[in-house]
C-alpha cells in the first residue's frame, strides 16, 4: 500500500474541471503498482451532502475485475452503510437506507419485482414512439436558431420529461423536477441553494403520492404506493423519486453532451456515425459510455476483515468502486483511451454497474439517447461545441454543465 499526496487524492471536487473528466493518469499509475489503493482523507476538503460527517479514507478499486467481482458480491461487501463518498451515521443513514439503491438483497429484490416491468423490453418497445416524438419536438425547438446552450435546451429536456412519464407526475411538476434534481447532483455548490433540494423533492413526492392513493393511474408511482404486497413506506417512495430525480435523468443527459463534444474532437469517428447511422449508434453509445463514465464511483463496505486481489481489508473499510478507472484498463479493453465507435467489446463497460444494484434504467437511458442523437445528427449534422464547455465541480459525477453549441439552421423552420 503507499500513501497518496496530497495532489493526488481523489477527494477534491476540482479534479474533474481540471482534467476534464476522472483522473486517468493517476488510475493508470495506481492500476500498475497498486491496484487497491488506499486513498485517505483531505483535511483540505470542505463541502459534501448535508447531515453527512465528511469524507474518510477509502480503498480505491482500478482494475476491471475487482470492480466487477466487488460489485456482484453483497455477502462481503454491502451496499446498506451507503453508496456515496460522504460518511453519514444515526439518522441520516437510515433515511438512506430506504433508498432503492442500498436495500438489503432480499427487500431490494422484492421492491425490484413491484418497480421493473416500465423497464422491460416490451414496456420499452411502447414508450419508444414517445421518446421519438418528444427527441423531434426538443430538437425543433432549436433548429432554426443556429446556435444554442446544449445541456439544458437540448440534453436535459428528454430523460426529465421520459422519467415524468414513467412516474405519471403532471407536466406543470417537470421543471420543479428537473430543478431539484440538477441541484442534487451539484452537492458541492450546495451552499448556495436556499433550501435543501432534498427537502423540496420529498415535499412534492408526497404530494403526488397521495394524489396516487386518491387516484390511482397505473404509472409507476401509483404501482409503488398502492401495492399491497410491499406496503412500501413514504420514506422509500421518497426515496425512489430522488433517485430518478437525479441518477435517472444525469447520466443520459451527461452521456449526451460527452457525445457530442467527444465527436467534435473526433471528426473521424463522427463522420463515421454520419456515413450509417443505425449501423453505429448503438456502439458508439455505448463506447461513449465507457470512455466518460458519467458516474464515475459508487461505494460498498466491507462486512467482514478479507482481501481484495491479495490487499487485506478491514471490517468497515470504504471500497472505492472506480468505474472510470475499470472502463480503461488495458486488460479489458484494448488501447483503453482511444475512443473508437466500433470498439468490438464497448458494451462491456460498466458504466451502469454491475451486480443486482446495476442501473434499473439502462435499456431507457440509450433509447433516449438513441432518439435524441438521431435527430440532431440527421437533421443539424454539423453541431458543434463552441468554446470550451464548463465541467461540474464533484467528486461524483463527470458531467459537463454548460456547452454553447452552433450549427447551420434547418431549413424552412423558424
Amino acid at each position: 500500500m503507499t500513501v497518496a499526496a496530497l495532489a493526488d487524492n481523489l477527494i477534491d471536487p476540482d479534479i474533474f474541471p481540471a482534467e476534464h473528466g476522472p483522473p486517468h493518469h493517476l488510475f493508470d499509475r495506481w492500476r500498475q503498482t497498486d491496484p487497491v489503493h488506499w486513498n485517505p482523507a483531505n483535511p483540505a476538503y470542505v463541502g459534501g451532502m448535508p447531515g453527512s460527517s465528511g469524507v474518510k479514507g477509502f480503498w480505491v478499486l482500478t482494475r476491471y475485475q475487482d470492480v466487477f467481482d466487488v460489485s456482484m458480491d453483497q455477502a462481503r461487501f454491502t451496499s446498506h452503510d451507503g453508496i456515496v463518498l460522504w460518511d453519514v451515521e444515526g439518522a441520516e443513514l437510515e433515511r438512506q437506507r430506504a433508498n432503492f439503491m442500498v436495500m438489503q438483497p432480499q427487500q431490494h429484490s422484492a421492491v425490484k419485482k413491484v418497480i421493473m416491468p416500465p423497464f422491460m423490453p416490451r414496456a420499452m418497445a411502447e414508450l419508444a414512439p414517445e421518446v421519438d416524438k418528444l427527441a423531434a419536438e426538443i430538437v425543433d425547438r432549436i433548429a432554426h436558431k443556429g446556435a444554442c446552450e446544449f445541456v439544458f435546451d437540448v440534453a436535459s429536456i428528454l430523460p426529465v420529461h421520459t422519467f415524468c412519464e414513467l412516474m405519471g407526475i403532471p407536466p406543470q411538476y417537470r421543471d420543479q423536477v428537473a430543478g431539484y434534481g440538477n441541484e442534487m447532483a451539484d452537492v458541492e455548490s450546495r451552499t448556495s441553494v436556499s433550501m435543501d433540494p432534498m427537502i423540496g423533492l420529498f415535499g412534492l413526492a408526497q404530494q403526488m403520492a397521495e394524489e396516487k392513493r386518491r387516484n390511482p393511474d397505473g404509472r409507476l408511482l401509483s404501482a409503488m404506493v398502492n401495492d399491497t404486497t410491499l406496503n412500501l413506506d413514504p420514506m422509500m417512495i421518497n426515496q425512489f423519486v430522488l433517485v430518478f430525480a437525479m441518477a435517472g435523468h444525469e447520466t443520459t443527459r451527461s452521456t449526451a453532451a460527452h457525445f457530442i463534444h467527444l465527436m467534435s474532437q473526433h471528426p473521424e469517428q463522427y463522420a463515421l456515425l454520419k456515413q450509417d447511422f443505425d449501423a453505429h449508434i448503438d456502439n458508439a453509445i455505448d463506447e461513449v459510455l465507457r470512455y466518460t463514465s458519467t458516474t464515475t464511483n459508487f461505494i460498498r463496505h466491507a462486512v467482514a476483515d478479507t482481501e481484495i486481489g491479495g490487499q487485506p481489508v478491514k471490517q468497515g473499510d470504504k471500497i472505492y468502486l472506480s468505474y472510470a478507472a475499470a472502463n480503461r484498463d488495458p486488460a479489458v479493453f484494448a488501447d483503453p483511451h482511444r475512443f473508437d465507435i466500433t470498439r468490438a467489446n464497448a458494451k462491456r463497460h460498466l458504466a451502469f454497474g454491475a451486480g443486482p444494484h446495476i442501473c434499473v434504467g439502462a435499456r431507457l437511458a440509450k433509447m433516449q439517447l438513441r432518439a435524441l442523437l438521431k435527430q440532431i445528427v440527421t437533421r443539424l449534422p454539423d453541431l458543434h461545441p463552441v468554446g470550451e464547455p464548463q465541467w461540474l465541480r464533484s467528486i461524483w459525477f463527470n458531467a459537463i454543465i454548460n456547452m454553447p453549441v452552433a450549427f447551420t439552421p434547418e431549413r424552412g423552420r423558424g
